[in-house]
């Protein structure tokens, strides 16, 4: 749709009754016929031309690549101007061939999308009342042309206000004529006649009196004349109103006079002729009957296109209801497929229900069934619990009995081949492997607790008791009898400053432990999961138990050097105790097959030992001067010498004692320093007669300090020293059958009271028997020498 967009004329006051408007194109050759008729045809009057300019749109000459937003607002306004100075120019051309026909002239324009609305707009806002336009494009002009062919020209003939008068002419010839009226009606006539000013009006003026006659009255054509030479004048103002009052009428009334003339001599010279008077006067009766039949002809045309426009409009109506119609139906129909979709839903629904439903029953009768073999299986579990009950009776009875047997064995050896009295006698539990990977979670790496150059340290439960099992390399050609005999002097070895070895798996050539659990002094210096670091007394009273530890090792016969000696391998228990793991245990590893080469493991051994590899007590003495120097400084094993000898030569020794140990006498310190530097030189002091001379009189004002003496008063024993009922440290520890340990007076009343559950579960115990727990007594006596 087109919308008004500027009249470059603005609104004018014509005389409409003066001025012939005449609708031309861009084109000017093909509208200049147009223009020549209505110069022809209207003599003396003033033209206006009227113009409707379709402007060309800025977005349409981008193909749609540009967006409007996106051009230059210079450059729209560059085009739109060019547009006006062209169409200036066309108008300019209309105005100058009117000038040259001495016309008056004057041009009114237009912008508008629509062509016919655009002529709409400006008679609706000018009230034209002479419109001159064209009916067709001169190709489709022919002698039978009668009607409108233009689509625009049909359009401004329909909708045009019905007071404009309109002729639609083609090639130079009048085609069409709509009459315009004053009282509302319209009129339309189809002949190929010019206006009424046109030089040919008075020929077609009396041929149509003529026709009209011809149509009422089909008399002769004599008499046809005759009528025809008595017409009276009458005015085209009485039936067209709206006429311009110029020659045309002035024309057309002498034309009338003169018929009037030429009455009034025939019927001189035919005085005596009575029947011609009443001729003359029937025949002015007849005019009036015509013109009355021509009006009415005209109202039943109005009528009939009143009429016309009521059907069209009802036409529309129902085409709109059909639509809306068709709409409902469409809308029934989706609801229909709807109610359907749903229906067919629930039939699917009530489906899958009727399905559950026997599903349900199906699996009811499962689980009835289901019911019934569970309990024939807890029948079948009771039975085989019982059973195992029975079976792990008969095998505590044979592991007393073949421990017993070992027990007697074993004294008979020492009997032939002569034990060695240095060391005391001891005994230690001999495990399976199926018992080891049970109690590692088949060596879960999750409870894999340490890794060295001599194996693996796994944390696990094994018989009611938490232990540290190292599984010792697999490589080397030592045989069973051999690894069993190591073990057997190993286990000899009892101070309160070693980690208890509690037994060993041959199978598997492993050792087991008992399980400290503050870990290693490495982890406590450094502070790892954020725990508080030791205080200096605390770490003069470590290393005199290191050194402690190390006396005893070195004094028996044969001698047993440590051999791997690092804060790692000092373990602390829950009174920050200090014990030695894997003290010889290079006796069980063929020499050369250590695999541990790292430079923080090197660190701590002998120089003289990386050399030749040979295991002395010089060893020792180097790593102890390198865990003397970590307990002094808090700093990491590289470079730490060199860092302690130069802070004592220039005299800031100060500045490398770890502060988060507390004040640090400074010459304890410095004494201990020098220690240290000495079992690291080439000549080394020995640990009885030099280091443990420095060492024990510092231990022993430690332990009388306030702050050792709160220490000492924290220390409690541990967990698993405690019985159960008594709540004390245990003098006779046994195993019941539930695992757990208890004073053997307190698990003795216990059940000769008559009661069949443990006191620790509540569970029915499966027997009565008791097993000593020697271990565990071995560490309680350790303990308490200790304290």
């Amino acid at each position: 749709m087109g919308s008004l967009v500027e009249e470059i004329e603005g609104d004018r006051e014509y005389d409409f009754e003066d001025v012939i408007f005449v609708a031309v194109g861009k084109n000017v050759e093909k509208s200049k016929t147009t223009l020549d008729w209505a110069v022809d045809n209207f003599p003396g009057k003033k033209i206006c031309v009227l113009h409707v300019h379709r402007p060309t749109h800025v977005l349409a000459l981008t193909d749609g690549k540009l967006a409007r937003g996106k051009l230059k607002q210079h450059a729209v306004e560059a085009f739109q101007k060019l547009e006006r100075q062209r169409l200036q120019e066309r108008l300019d051309e209309y105005l100058l061939i009117l000038d040259h026909s001495g016309v008056q002239a004057d041009a009114l324009w237009i912008e508008m999308d629509s062509v016919e609305k655009g002529i709409l707009e400006i008679i609706a806002r000018h009230n034209i009342r002479w419109l001159v336009m064209g009916a067709a494009a001169d190709k489709y002009y022919s002698k039978k042309l009668v009607e409108l062919k233009s689509k625009k020209a049909t359009f401004v003939c329909q909708n045009a206000p019905v007071s404009c008068h309109i002729w639609f002419a083609c090639k130079g010839r009048l085609i069409y004529t709509r009459v315009g009226r004053q009282d509302g009606s319209s009129r339309e006539i189809a002949t190929p006649s010019p206006p009424m000013d046109s030089p040919l009006i008075t020929e077609q003026a009396v041929m149509l009196s003529e026709s009209v006659l011809r149509e009422r009255s089909p008399e002769p054509q004599e008499d046809a004349n005759v009528v025809r030479g008595n017409l009276r004048p009458i005015s085209l103002r009485s039936v067209h109103p709206n006429l311009p009052s110029n020659g045309v009428v002035d024309t057309y009334g002498s034309i009338m006079l003169q018929m009037d003339e030429e009455e009034h001599q025939g019927q001189a010279s035919n005085e005596t002729d009575q029947q011609l008077e009443v001729s003359t006067i029937d025949d002015h009766n007849l005019k009036q009957e015509v013109f009355a039949e021509t009006m009415k002809r005209w109202k039943e045309e109005n009528d009939a296109i009143e009429a016309a426009c009521k059907a069209k409009a009802l036409e529309s109506l129902c085409v709109k209801e059909m639509s809306r119609r068709k709409e409902m139906e469409e809308l029934l129909e989706r609801e229909k497929q709807e109610v359907q979709k749903m229906k067919d839903q629930h039939d699917e629904f009530i489906k899958d229900l009727q399905m559950v439903k026997d599903q349900k029953t199906i699996l009811e009768s499962q689980i009835v069934e289901s019911q019934c073999v569970v309990e024939g299986l807890e029948e079948k579990m009771f039975s085989a619990v019982e059973l195992l009950i029975s079976f792990k009776k008969k095998r505590d009875d044979l592991r007393i009995e073949h421990e017993n047997a070992i027990r007697v064995l074993k004294n008979l050896r020492k009997l032939v081949n002569g034990g060695d009295s240095s060391f005391p006698g001891s005994q230690i539990l001999e495990f399976s492997f199926i018992e080891i990977n049970n109690a590692t979670r088949d060596f879960d790496p999750s409870w894999k607790i340490g890794e060295g150059k001599y194996g693996s340290v796994y944390k696990g439960l094994l018989r009611h008791m938490n232990v540290a099992i190292k599984m010792l390399p697999s490589y080397g050609s030592q045989s069973l009898l051999e690894f069993e005999n190591e073990v057997e002097i190993l286990s000899r070895i009892r101070h309160p400053n070693l980690v208890t070895i509690i037994g060993t798996c041959p199978e598997s050539r492993s050792l087991v432990f008992e399980y400290l659990r503050n870990g290693s002094l490495e982890e406590r210096l450094a502070c790892k999961n954020k725990s508080p670091p030791l205080p200096w007394q605390t770490r003069i009273r470590i290393a005199s138990e290191i050194c402690s530890a190390l006396i005893f090792l070195h004094s028996n016969k044969p001698c047993i050097p440590h051999g791997n000696l690092k804060p790692s391998k000092v373990l602390l228990d829950s009174n920050f105790v200090s014990k030695l793991i894997d003290s010889g245990i290079y006796r069980l590893i063929p020499q050369g097959k250590s695999t541990d080469t790292s430079a923080l493991s090197s660190v701590y051994m002998d120089p003289v030992y990386l050399e030749n590899g040979e295991v002395t007590r010089e060893s020792d003495v180097y790593s102890f001067g390198m865990i003397l120097l970590r307990l002094l400084t808090g700093r990491s094993a590289l470079g730490i010498l060199n860092d302690v000898k130069c802070s004592i030569e220039t005299e800031n020794f100060n500045m490398v004692l770890d502060r988060t140990a507390g004040n640090w006498p400074l010459e304890e310190a410095q004494l201990l320093a020098h220690l240290a530097i000495r079992c690291c030189d080439t000549q080394r002091p020995d640990f009885v007669s030099e280091i443990w001379s420095v060492l024990g009189p510092m231990r022993d004002s430690c332990v009388n300090s306030a702050s050792c003496l709160e220490a000492k008063e924290l220390r409690c024993a541990p967990s698993h020293f405690v019985c159960p009922i008594f709540q004390e440290v245990m003098k006779d520890p046994i195993i019941a059958a539930d695992g757990f340990t208890y004073e053997a007076d307190a698990i003795r009343g216990w059940l000769d009271s008559g009661h069949d559950r443990s006191p620790m579960t509540n569970l029915k115990l499966e027997h009565c028997n008791l097993v000593p727990n020697y271990a565990l007594l071995q560490a309680i006596q350790e303990w308490q020498q200790q304290y």
